[in-house]
């Protein structure tokens, strides 16, 4: 136990607990150390990436952000390479950026997030459980009493679990964390580039039937069931994007 209070690479140590010193701006500091800090870097990194804290086209770097979240270089090195493989930060002749909005870059998101999403949605109605199933089934209809309420933050996080829980019910390591790395590049995308304030009724009918066609074990149609969904998202945000359509 740490009796006193030490000052040591900006990390106070006081009675055997850790904290972090504030920095105005910028990200804020971590106030955990857990054992695996990079998979926490990362997902602060990430979540200020969709949201807008870090900007489109803003330049990071591992002295940026291990100074404003107070912690090493190290877990922040891990943390980019894999945003760069997700494709929410992006290489210049200068370093490293967040990734630029385009209508190819929303295309080629929401095209590859189909086909591993159609691949997870056959794998699923093939192996899921009963508890998988019924918490496939229990996310659609949530999603869908959300949409019908007009509650939108609801939506969207019920929305995210229904996908994640199809593809957690593939049954496949590897699949699981390309669908859960797509949802994330593709929500950036969605809701940091091209705001779109529409009616979520139709996803949620959508959600509902294709957890239908998994728990009666209907491979072809819950595959083809989940292209066309995402399909159907990708076209409605390219409709209304900024751009030139021949992009």
């Amino acid at each position: 136990m740490v009796l006193g209070t030490v000052l040591l690479f900006g990390v106070v140590a006081e009675k055997g607990g850790v904290r972090f010193m504030s920095e105005a701006g910028g990200l804020a500091p971590l106030t955990e150390r857990p054992e695996n800090l990079t998979n926490i870097v990362f997902a602060a990194i990430r979540d200020r990436i969709v949201d807008s804290s870090l900007p489109p086209g803003s330049s990071v770097s591992e002295a940026m952000l291990s100074k404003q979240l107070q912690v090493s270089k190290t877990p922040v090195r891990e943390a980019l390479l894999r945003l760069r493989h997700i494709g929410l930060v992006e290489s210049t002749s200068r370093g490293l950026r967040v990734v630029q909005p385009s209508i190819a870059g929303i295309r080629d998101a929401f095209e590859f997030r189909a086909g591993i999403e159609a691949m997870a949605g056959r794998y699923a109605a093939d192996r899921a459980t009963t508890e998988q199933h019924d918490r496939i089934v229990k996310m659609a209809a949530d999603s869908l009493t959300a949409a019908r309420d007009g509650r939108r933050g609801d939506f969207l996080s019920h929305d995210q679990d229904f996908h994640l829980a199809v593809a957690r019910a593939a049954r496949n390591e590897v699949l699981f964390q390309a669908v859960e790395n797509s949802i994330v590049l593709t929500r950036a995308l969605r809701w940091r580039d091209v705001h779109v304030d529409r009616d979520f009724v139709p996803d949620a009918h959508e959600h509902v039937a294709i957890a239908d066609l998994i728990r009666a074990g209907s491979p072809d149609l819950a595959s083809a069931k989940l292209a066309e969904h995402i399909h159907r998202i990708m076209l409605i945000l390219l409709d209304v994007y900024p751009g030139e359509a021949d992009q």
